[in-house]
Parts: structure tokens; C-alpha cells; sequence
């Protein structure tokens, strides 16, 4: 796939933010997960591009993005973010918003602090739903003291992808995107995605939503049914999407399917 890659620095003096432009129309932000970059939407983009424009952004200290300090607080994370999207899209532009795991979280509450301005919010395989009492831990090996052996880096990098992230294989553009993010993460996503605050934004926003879990998303603890419960218990009307087959990872497992479920869906008018 190719893509016209664009690097903008968001114009606000705080944060700066590196993100990747592609496509014409009404705005679309794309907020990618923990220990990951623009690229978790890498094979979304062209496809979401005739219609949209689309701002794949890579979120503070994450990608080709600016640091942050390691000790900020989930709180101040999320404030940073917000101005962040407004230096994106301009602090009083209409846009559609879309987040993957912990840009679930990140998403919701974007959407509800910036009220009417979000006019749809999508999330796929979203964190934010607290910690599951019990639950065991992934089946993940660490990325500490891994000193610059690429080799084994890439090794546990396949690893992990497949322990919960994809299905049956892992490629080796997955496991290039995941090589690369996984040595320019610089904040620790669980300070925001393991907060229970899903069922509190939720009941905040003011745009249609849409939910999307891969039938096989082993993070939805204890289950991706109780977590659409909890979803609908604050939006009613919600629009909820299970894919089969499908992992984590659904928009790189299931392009397709995710490509088609999303534009069935964003609006394409600000009306």
C-alpha cells in the first residue's frame, strides 16, 4: 500500500504532534493504541480517504511525536490530547473521531468534553473498562533490557502479536510497525486504559456511536458481551459490530470487514 504520507506539526505551541494526512471531505481523526503509532490504521486509511480527511494522529510521546514526562497523570494526558486535536482540526471544526484500545478511552472522552463538535465516535476493541477482577494476565513476554538486539526484539514483538493482537500469523509488516512503535512509546497507556471510565463518558456524548469488537479480542475482559452491556447501559441506541475471525487488531486482521463497517457508519455531512 502506498500512501502520500504528510508530516504536520500541529500548530499549538503544546503540544506538538506528528500526524499523517491523506484525503479530502469533512474531518476524520484516528487515534491508534498503546504502544503503537498512525500505523495501527495502516490498511484503514486509503480506504477512508476518497471520503474523508483523514488525521491519523500519532498521540503524545508516541511515533514520530514529541516526548512527554513519563510521570504525567493519566488526567493530564488526556488534556494534553484535546488540545492536541484542537491544533489538528482547529478549535471550532466539526470532526468524526474513531479509536483503537486505549484511543477508545482517549476517545470517549474526547468526545464528551468536546460535545456537538464530534459528529460520530467509533470505537474498536476500546479499553477504559477498569480491571477485570481476576482476569489473568496476557500471555506477553516484557520489552525491558532488550539493548539494541533487533533480532530478539522482533521475535517477542511476533510474539506478543500473536498472543493477543492477531490471529494465526503475524506478518513481517506487522511485526515492522509493532519493531517500531514499541521503541518510541514514551508513556505508559495504562495509566488511562485501565481506568474504569468508559460507563461515565459514554453517558456524556452527543453523537451516534458505534462499537467494534473482534469475536476472538481476548483484552475484553471478562467478556466483549459485558462490555457492550456496559456501553449500551449509556448509550441505548448504540450501533455494536462483532467481527468473526478476528482478534485485537481487527482494522490490520479484518481491513476489509473494519472499512466497510466504518464508512457504513461515519457520516459524511456535518448536518
Amino acid at each position: 500500500m502506498t500512501l502520500k504520507e504528510m508530516t504536520l506539526t500541529a500548530d499549538t505551541k503544546d503540544p506538538r504532534i506528528n500526524v499523517r494526512r491523506e484525503g479530502a471531505g469533512p474531518a476524520l481523526v484516528l487515534i491508534h493504541g498503546g504502544m503503537g503509532s498512525w500505523n495501527h490504521w495502516i490498511r484503514n486509511i486509503e480506504a477512508l480517504a476518497p471520503y474523508f480527511n483523514v488525521h491519523a494522529i500519532d498521540l503524545p510521546g508516541y511515533g514520530e511525536s514529541p516526548p512527554v514526562d513519563r510521570d504525567m497523570s493519566g488526567d493530564d494526558f488526556k488534556d494534553l490530547v484535546c488540545r492536541a486535536i484542537d491544533g489538528v482540526v482547529g478549535e471550532r471544526t466539526p470532526f468524526r473521531l474513531a479509536g483503537f484500545s486505549f484511543g477508545g478511552a482517549l476517545s470517549s472522552h474526547i468526545a464528551a468534553r468536546m460535545g456537538a463538535r464530534v459528529k460520530s465516535l467509533t470505537l474498536i476493541g476500546a479499553s477504559g473498562f477498569g480491571r477485570a477482577k481476576g482476569a489473568k494476565p496476557l500471555n506477553t513476554r516484557s520489552y525491558k533490557d532488550l539493548g539494541e538486539d533487533q533480532a530478539k526484539l522482533r521475535d517477542i514483538v511476533r510474539g506478543n502479536l500473536l498472543a493477543f493482537m492477531l490471529n494465526d500469523t503475524a506478518d513481517d509488516h506487522a511485526v515492522d510497525c509493532h519493531a517500531a512503535n514499541v521503541k518510541r512509546t514514551r508513556f505508559d497507556s495504562r495509566k488511562v486504559s485501565d481506568v474504569d471510565s468508559q460507563r461515565f463518558d459514554l453517558t456524556k456524548i452527543q453523537c451516534p456511536l458505534q462499537i467494534i469488537w473482534g469475536e476472538d479480542d481476548i483484552t475484553a475482559r471478562p467478556s466483549v458481551a459485558e462490555r457492550v452491556a456496559i456501553c449500551r447501559a449509556a448509550v441505548p441506541e448504540l450501533r455494536f459490530d462483532l467481527v468473526k475471525g478476528a482478534a485485537h487488531w481487527t482494522m490490520y486482521d479484518s481491513a476489509t470487514a473494519i472499512n466497510e463497517l466504518m464508512l457504513d457508519f461515519i457520516p459524511r455531512s456535518d448536518d
